[in-house]
């Protein structure tokens, strides 16, 4: 119960689609979302096809609590192969979108093979139709969505579709769904692009099969008093996540100019304060009782936003403090749909040399030209549209290029200390702060400063507890970052009717690491991808209270060494066959 069992294969070369049963142990192995495609995408990509062609599969997962009342259970997930970073990818969306999926009657959606023209998905429960989609190609994120309900008549469907930058094959192109919300990371919106597909519509009138609905809204009440009985969650509720400007500035991790000072004098015009005077609306997901996101109006731009992630990085980091051109920045990606952290970043990287100066230009105005030169592929775009390594390699800035495996730095200096460096370093898609965030903890005196055995234990736990988290799937705005409370266990439990413990999920989470640092290994990820760029070794903060604080390579290798053996790794970060053999994985294991 609170499962369909079943999974849509939809053939977009022969405009054809199947449905077919889940077996029940691959739910039980994997719990369902991010593990559950996961599994399915590393049982059947073979090892070495082009992200952009063909050969490569798009997943899109619900979970067992999606559509159900649990709170802030929207989310959906996406796997696929990255055409940034080669490797493993997933990423997912609030909203709305992943409900309606879920209410057509589907746990996973795969889509194969590619469309010979540009094609339009609308999945109406289990009707599929192909539509021509030539007229809105080429159309920007906002617009396309509006059309999509035109074309198909109907106003209340939920609608998934790529912008310009994943038309044109944008290495760091986004999906998006509700206008503003992006499954932004790694390039998921070029694989759509890749395969012609412009948007995905949805439309689902099934009923969720709770297992003991009594049981659920019982659970689910519990579960609004332990999201509320957090003291985080209020801040959250205020302000959403751009109250954070502040705090990390103070801190003194905040990128700025390119990852090399942590702090700027003031940050009053970009905080939560400045931006509050912009909100038009609250925004919410589908059950979320928290409602974080707050719908920006001012000078002619109107959308959910701006997040922390696009402040720090399209602000302190660019050297641009005004909130409004900040929000144009953010409204333009969200347009040509990319990723604002990748975009973010790699920006930074450039501004930082002589490349680009401002006697090109004003520096805002240089920067939106890029991003559009980015997007549509035109000039020096054509080359930045490929993303931090071509674009390091190319100027010869790939030491200060902020980016792992590819993927570009969040808006926290990874200096800050141990574990956040490590969480990065050994993030499953490339450099990323949402599999685990120890910081937190390191400055609440948690472990000792030389107690680097507790904070590699910790985030080898996170990591497996987050896999867990996106497989069920539920916001970590809301519940944290983890399996954090014995509620969840319950909300799963009394949805399907099955036995889970948090220790079960946990199990279910390692599966999931595993098989993806399998894939990626495959792939030919190993140790040598697994360290900070040269500049975040060799140099120090510049500025702040954490002024001249780095993180050497000695200390990374002393990290990965602990961190290889602890997940029962090799000392190259290839799983080994006793840690295969103790997951029940034999069967993903490929010659």
């Amino acid at each position: 119960m609170a499962r369909f069992h079943r999974l849509l294969r939809i053939d977009l070369q022969a405009q054809s689609s199947t449905i077919e049963e889940i077996p029940a142990h691959f739910e039980k192995m994997f719990l369902g979302g991010k593990g559950l495609a996961t599994a399915y995408f590393v049982n059947e990509v073979p090892p070495g096809i082009d992200p952009l062609g063909p050969e490569n599969k798009f997943i899109v997962a619900t979970g067992p609590l999606n559509g159900t009342i649990a709170p802030a259970s929207s989310r959906f997930e996406i796997v696929t192969k990255s055409p940034l970073t080669g490797i493993y990818l997933d990423c997912n969306s609030g909203g709305h979108f992943g409900q309606d999926l879920k209410a057509a009657g589907f746990d996973l959606l795969i889509l194969e093979k590619s469309s010979d023209k540009p094609v339009l998905l609308y999945i109406d429960n289990d009707n599929v139709s192909f539509i021509d989609a030539s007229l809105i190609w080429g159309k920007k994120v906002y617009e396309t969505e509006k059309l999509v309900r035109e074309l198909i008549e109907a106003p209340e469907i939920r609608v998934l579709s790529i912008g310009p930058a994943g038309e044109n094959l944008v290495r760091f192109a986004s999906l998006s769904n509700d206008f503003s919300r992006n499954a932004a990371r790694g390039g998921s919106g070029a694989v759509f692009g890749s395969k012609k597909v412009k948007a995905l519509a949805v439309r689902g009138s099934c009923d969720i099969p709770v297992a003991d609905l009594k049981a659920l809204r019982k659970s689910s009440e519990k579960a609004k008093t332990v999201i509320f009985n957090n003291p985080w969650v209020e801040g959250q509720r205020k302000y959403g996540t751009v109250r954070s400007v502040g705090i990390v500035n103070e801190l003194g991790f905040l990128p700025v100019n390119n990852f090399t000072d942590g702090v700027v004098p003031s940050v009053e015009s970009i905080n939560e304060i400045s931006y509050e005077k912009s909100i038009g609306k609250i925004l919410s997901c589908g059950e979320c009782p928290v409602a974080c996101s707050k719908g920006y109006s001012r000078h002619g731009v109107q959308m959910e936003g701006p997040e922390f992630e696009t402040v720090g990085l399209f602000g302190p980091n660019l050297g641009v403090m005004d909130p409004d051109e900040i929000a144009r920045f953010n409204l333009s990606c969200n347009q040509y749909g990319m990723d604002t952290i990748t975009a973010g970043s790699m920006l930074g990287a450039l501004l930082d040399t002589e490349i680009f100066t401002e006697k090109n230009g004003r520096k805002v105005d240089i920067i939106e030209d890029l991003l559009k030169k980015t997007a549509t592929r035109t000039g020096v775009g054509n080359l930045l549209a490929e993303g931090p390594v071509q674009v390091g390699e190319h100027f010869k800035i790939m030491d200060k290029m902020p980016q792992i495996k590819g993927l570009g730095f969040p808006a926290y200096d990874p200096r800050v200390s141990y574990g956040t460096s490590l969480a990065y370093m050994t993030a499953d898609r490339g450099a990323c702060h949402l599999r685990s965030w120890p910081v937190g903890r390191e400055f609440g005196g948690m472990w000792a400063e030389d107690d680097i055995e507790g904070r590699v234990e910790f985030v080898k736990n996170q990591q497996d507890e987050k896999a867990a988290e996106e497989s069920l799937i539920v916001c970590q705005f809301v519940y944290g970052i983890g399996l954090l409370d014995e509620i969840l266990a319950e909300l799963l439990s009394v949805s399907t009717g099955e036995n889970w413990t948090l220790a079960d999920m946990k199990t279910a989470g390692e599966r999931c690491w595993t098989l993806s640092r399998l894939f990626s290994c495959r792939e030919g990820i190993s140790r040598k991808d697994d360290y900070l760029p040269e500049k975040f070794s060799n140099e120090g903060i510049r500025k702040g209270p954490l002024k001249g604080k780095l993180m050497s390579r000695k200390i990374q290798d002393i990290m990965l060494d602990k961190y290889y053996s602890l997940r029962g790794w090799d000392e190259n970060g290839v799983p080994g066959e006793e840690l295969i053999k103790r997951l029940g994985l034999e069967e993903w294991v490929h010659d």
